[in-house]
């Protein structure tokens, strides 16, 4: 909603502070402020605001409460029927503050809402357009934004004793690098199974209604998926090896678990241990995969001796064009003064499904180009 200081300044005999300072003063206390364009403000109102200050004369009447200005005309409230009942401890308390009571009573003074007293409890009657006003936590926030989260007594919070987490986290690392040092991924899969001994009362996904007590069954579910994927992540006739720590849910409790896809020998032991360091690894550039099925195709071909492969593929790349996702030598031999390469190409487009008359096209231009050179394509 945008409205201007002259616009504001219609519904107050006072003058009204600079437009910087009006901003500010809806920023800290009430509302944001998309923009300030010389006079002009441009004011966002929240859901919860919006029964009292969609309209100009709302916007206006929040700066008189934030400013303590009294408004030109004042018009005469109707109060809803609903009365919210706080004490100055409890308003204290929420907001961790330390207002006394003529400050709280100045604030509700200042946004119109009635008030009634017993000791230290404050009954608490809204008009009837603040229907954000429901709970002592609301009346407690209104107290706090009109006086200030600035005001918030600053309280040194007490020391975490946080070595048993520490040695737990360093203990779980130590495995993860052991698996990690011997060519192992780590997964993280759903807690959810078909089967277990906790069976869940309203389950997400009700093929999965139970909570795991093993890590078996997604680890299953997750080399199947990696299988599928792997032309594009390993070396040709390389293995995905996974492993997992997580959680597991028996009617005794719940645990931590190591689960890997290949049986490993000598995993040690996840327990507490304050003294181990974890590694770090480089990570290389993030590239996005496609959610569209790849296809692999091998080329074998006769070169000369002393032809570097890396010539190879780049002569390849060069010519299969931007669908060619990966290539990987995965043979080599010298036979008669001659060498033989083979490559595995793997094809995939970030838009569309490729098709084998597409895919076969582009190695039919890759041969042509390989011959052109001399090479001898098998």
């Amino acid at each position: 909603m945008k409205i201007s200081r002259d616009t504001l300044q219609t519904y107050f005999s006072k003058p009204l502070p600079s437009i910087e300072t009006i901003a500010d003063a809806y920023t800290f206390h009430a509302f944001e402020i998309d923009s300030v364009e010389g006079d002009m403000l441009d004011v966002k109102v929240l859901p919860n605001r919006a029964a009292d200050c969609s309209s100009e004369a709302g916007i206006a009447t929040e700066l008189s409460a934030i400013l303590d200005v009294p408004l030109k005309n004042e018009t005469a409230d109707s109060f809803s029927d609903k009365k919210v009942e706080v004490s100055l401890e409890r308003m204290n308390a929420i907001l961790g503050s330390n207002f006394s009571e003529e400050e709280i009573e100045d604030v509700f003074r200042r946004l119109h809402f009635r008030v009634e007293k017993n000791g230290k409890i404050f009954r608490v009657t809204a008009p009837v357009v603040r229907t954000d006003i429901e709970i002592p936590e609301d009346v407690a926030e209104e107290v706090g934004r009109i006086l200030g989260y600035d005001r918030v007594l600053a309280v040194e919070l007490p020391p975490i004793s946080g070595t048993s987490d520490q040695a737990r986290y360093r203990g779980i690392e130590r495995v993860k690098d052991f698996l990690t040092e011997r060519g192992f991924t780590e997964i993280s899969t759903q807690s959810f199974a078909k089967k277990g001994e906790i069976i869940l009362a309203n389950p997400l996904d009700k093929n999965k209604p139970a909570l795991r007590k093993s890590l078996d069954e997604n680890m299953k579910e997750a080399l199947e998926r990696a299988k599928q994927y792997a032309p594009l992540v390993l070396a040709p006739g390389q293995k995905p090896r996974l492993f997992e720590i997580g959680t597991v849910f028996t009617k005794k409790g719940e645990h931590l678990a190591v689960e890997t896809s290949e049986q490993v020998s000598d995993i040690p032991e996840i327990k507490d241990d304050p003294e181990y360091v974890p590694k770090s690894y480089a990570l290389g550039t993030y590239k996005p995969f496609s959610i569209y099925p790849f296809i692999t195709r091998d080329i074998a071909l006769w070169v000369p001796s002393g032809t570097e492969s890396a010539d190879v593929e780049k002569m390849t790349y060069e010519h299969a064009g931007e669908l060619l996702a990966r290539l990987d030598q995965f043979d080599r031999f010298e036979k008669e003064g001659r060498v033989s390469l083979a490559f595995r190409l793997v094809f995939q487009s970030m838009e569309r499904t490729l098709t084998d008359d597409e895919t076969n096209g582009i190695m039919t231009n890759i041969a042509a180009t390989l011959s052109s050179k001399g090479y001898e394509v098998r």
